[in-house]
């Protein structure tokens, strides 16, 4: 059901001309569905690509993007917890790939008002993922 709603709402935020808006659901979401561990995964990481690829510019850049945080994710969940002290690293780390990602120069205050945000989205995820 998480994944349900979680598809939607990247989906009607994905409508929403900004940009900056769209980051702190996809990229917990990301991280969420890459330190599960089951066969579902495998459906739900190409259709998070094609949501993003269907407004982009450049589609296989999308799917370039996704495919590269699956492997960072991955690569960050054998080594560290998905637990309260490393949400907020990750939260950094997804702001900044964010915005390198849509091309938007970094600012300080944007910064720091995402990570709230972030933050609690990765907190309802680590807690749906760790039950």
């Amino acid at each position: 059901m998480l994944d349900f709603i979680s598809i939607l709402f990247i989906f009607i935020l994905d409508n929403i001309p900004q940009t900056t808006s769209k980051g702190f659901l996809i990229m917990p979401y990301l991280a969420y569905l890459s330190y599960r561990k089951d066969k579902k995964i495998a459906f739900l990481f190409p259709i998070l690509a094609v949501i993003l690829a269907l407004h982009s510019r450049e589609p296989a850049y999308a799917f370039l993007f996704v495919g590269l945080n699956i492997v960072f994710y991955h690569l960050y969940f054998i080594n560290f917890d998905y637990n309260i002290g490393n949400v907020y690293v990750l939260s950094l780390l997804q702001i900044v790939t964010w915005k390198f990602y849509v091309d938007i120069p970094f600012v300080v205050v944007d910064i720091l008002f995402l990570s709230i945000f972030y933050f609690i989205i990765n907190l309802l995820y680590m807690r749906r993922a760790t039950k």
